[in-house]
């Protein structure tokens, strides 16, 4: 088994009550960890979680990525560097204001990051 040298685990959290679609994935530098690769056409269903990342085995190189997520209430991209050298860079876009979507960071071990991401509905406008 290769040394893993950096490494990026998310796990996005639903808590909507829309179906997510993946509609595109895809590691920009270093490789789907094992058992945590996404592939398009993944749903991911209400009230529920899915973990995927990625990672390098190679030195001197780091780890990133990013998936689009889709549903009838728009899309949501997440994007992930973990550098060789650096900090972690984490964005994550949306198409609307239907959803809030907060994230929580553990650096604990810097090259091996962890991050929660919780999409749920944003609080009702006021009248």
């Amino acid at each position: 088994m290769p040394t893993v040298y950096r490494s990026v685990r998310i796990v996005l959290q639903n808590s909507t009550d829309d179906v997510f679609t993946v509609e595109g994935a895809e590691v920009i530098q270093g490789e789907w960890s094992p058992k945590l690769a996404v592939k398009n056409g993944e749903r991911l269903e209400p009230q529920s979680a899915r973990a995927f990342g990625s990672e390098s085995t190679i030195l001197q190189r780091g780890a990133e990525g990013f998936v689009r997520i889709g549903s009838v209430g728009g899309y949501l991209s997440l994007h992930w560097a973990r550098p060789w050298v650096g900090d972690f860079r984490l964005d994550v876009s949306q198409s609307h204001s239907r959803w809030q979507v907060q994230t929580q960071v553990n650096e604990e071990d810097p090259a091996a990051v962890s991050v929660l991401a919780i999409v749920s509905p944003s609080a009702p406008l006021e009248k």
